[in-house]
């Protein structure tokens, strides 16, 4: 949403090339079934949107950044209804979520994303001045150091983005730009279970982080509470209005548990408060899932309001209406990233980071729910309208093309394989809703040795998604790792049981790579 909003409303004067690695629609707005947050109803009021934001951020939401974002949010949904995009609830109100203390959770249906993507990416298709490239890798970004073959030294302060280097069809293509945005999502597929597809392997993060620029607040991983548990629907969420509908949650017992862990709101507390009771609840019983009973509605309700779950869970056998759904808790948003403002901008001049790819201190230690939507598409608009004011020209000088060496092709995709399983897993069993410094320390020297040998075969070996995806990913976790080493307290979605209390005075944790 944050790229394609961008792309949009760019003036027509700009020549835009989106560069997606898979065919479109596809990513994380695509699979929201939630919806989206704004306030809009008479009932509501942007202090109010602000105060739950505020309160569930847990202390580090930035309230000049989300009082700039939420005041956009009646904006947004102006302008995504004169792109055909109308979502139910803008008159009387909308859907109820977690955190929130009104109704005010806009949607369609339960495939708010998907009607979002669908109506964008047609859009972009009929814009004569923006040019769509599918299967298109973006590998480095390339600045006036990395690019230029009369710049060289450190890193400077100086350094401007100049575009990226682009893997199309076993080719190299380089891309330059006056303006590069990065708009790739979240990393969610660092961890085994996860409510992200396959291509959320933090490519952006990665390449930022390579290039110097300062990432932030990265051991805040928001995991949604109820992802569907089945071997053959290994990403299928669960959307968290259900729970607003009145759903219960259920351990393996049949017994409700929400009351020993937030009896005031139970099944509407924010998400992390959930996801960690969840993880204790099945803990404690030796379980792998909990339940989500929603029998108390019925199957005329459940098809009108919540097509896409139904459908989802009836392909497996399930009939929720009859029966309750096992769900787990799943890894579905990286609420840190590239520190980035509300409009994008970097402390790189010439790249600007958007949606899930930054952290501009909105989501503070712990997103509100549905906030994201809101975010995606409000940084869409204000980074476009920067960029026209700005009026970016591509690099006039000299730019290196890509150079392959001596490098060889894959023989073993076992290589990959391994390595990719084997971070999934240590990030999941160590650095997961529940931490510990002994388990972070080992899941370190763990993802130290894949993150090393990932670099080696970039290096070695001609490039492959597989390849690149895999050296993102394990430089993504080790940020992760990193962070949460330095965090020295409990705060929001980061739980280190070594650090149970919140210290007093809430600071981010930045993460440069070392030179």
């Amino acid at each position: 949403m944050a790229g394609l909003a961008c792309a949009l409303e760019l003036p027509r004067g700009l020549d835009v090339v989106l560069l997606s690695k898979t065919a479109l629609p596809s990513g994380s707005t695509y699979l929201a079934q939630g919806g989206m947050a704004a306030a809009v109803s008479p009932a509501d009021t942007i202090e109010r949107h602000l105060d739950d934001t505020v309160r569930s951020g847990a202390g580090l939401v930035d309230r000049s950044v989300a009082l700039r974002i939420i005041s956009e949010g009646p904006r947004l949904v102006r302008r995504l209804l004169d792109w055909g995009v109308p979502l139910e609830g803008t008159g009387a109100g909308g859907s109820m979520e977690g955190g929130h203390s009104i109704r005010r959770v806009l949607h369609y249906k339960d495939s708010t994303g998907r009607f979002i993507s669908n109506r964008l990416v047609d859009l972009c298709r009929q814009e004569r001045r923006a040019e769509i490239i599918e299967s298109a890798f973006a590998i480095n970004l390339i600045t006036n150091r990395t690019g230029c073959p009369q710049s060289s030294g450190p890193t400077t302060t100086g350094e401007t983005c100049l575009g990226a280097y682009v893997l199309m069809d076993s080719r190299v293509v380089t891309f330059l730009a006056g303006e590069t945005v990065l708009a790739t999502g979240g990393a969610g597929k660092a961890y085994r279970y996860t409510s992200n597809d396959d291509t959320a392997t933090g490519d952006g993060i990665a390449m930022a982080y390579r290039a110097g620029l300062p990432v932030r607040n990265m051991e805040f991983f928001q995991f949604h509470p109820t992802c569907l548990f089945h071997p053959d629907k290994r990403n299928f969420l669960i959307t968290e209005a259900l729970r607003g509908d009145g759903a219960k949650l259920l351990n393996l017992a049949g017994d409700r548990f929400m009351s020993k862990y937030d009896p005031e709101r139970m099944e509407l507390a924010p998400r992390d408060v959930v996801a960690r009771a969840i993880d204790s609840e099945m803990k404690l019983h030796g379980n792998d899932h909990v339940l989500l009973d929603c029998t108390h509605l019925d199957e005329d309700a459940l098809r009108s309001r919540y097509p896409q779950v139904t459908d989802g869970v009836m392909g497996v056998g399930i009939l929720p209406w009859k029966q309750p759904i096992p769900v787990v808790p799943a890894a579905h948003y990286s609420v840190g990233g590239v520190s980035a403002a509300p409009d994008g901008g970097t402390d790189m001049p010439g790249l600007r980071a958007i949606g899930e790819t930054s952290c501009t201190g909105f989501h503070g230690a712990n997103r509100l729910g549905s906030n994201s939507l809101l975010e995606a598409g409000v940084m869409g608009l204000l980074s476009a309208e920067s960029i026209a004011r700005s009026r970016p020209r591509p690099f006039p000088g000299e730019v290196r093309d890509w150079y392959f060496g001596r490098a060889e092709p894959l023989e073993e995709n076992v290589l990959v394989d391994h390595a990719w399983a084997a971070l999934r897993s240590v990030m999941w069993d160590y650095v997961g809703i529940v931490r510990t410094v002994k388990r972070l320390l080992r899941a370190m020297r763990v993802v130290e040795t894949i993150m090393r040998e990932a670099e080696e075969d970039y290096w070695d070996l001609l490039p492959r998604v597989e390849l690149l995806e895999l050296r993102n990913l394990a430089s993504v976790c080790s940020i992760v790792v990193e962070s949460a080493l330095e965090r020295k307290e409990s705060r929001g979605l980061h739980y280190n049981r070594d650090y149970p209390a919140t210290l007093p005075e809430p600071s981010d944790t930045i993460i440069r790579k070392r030179p």
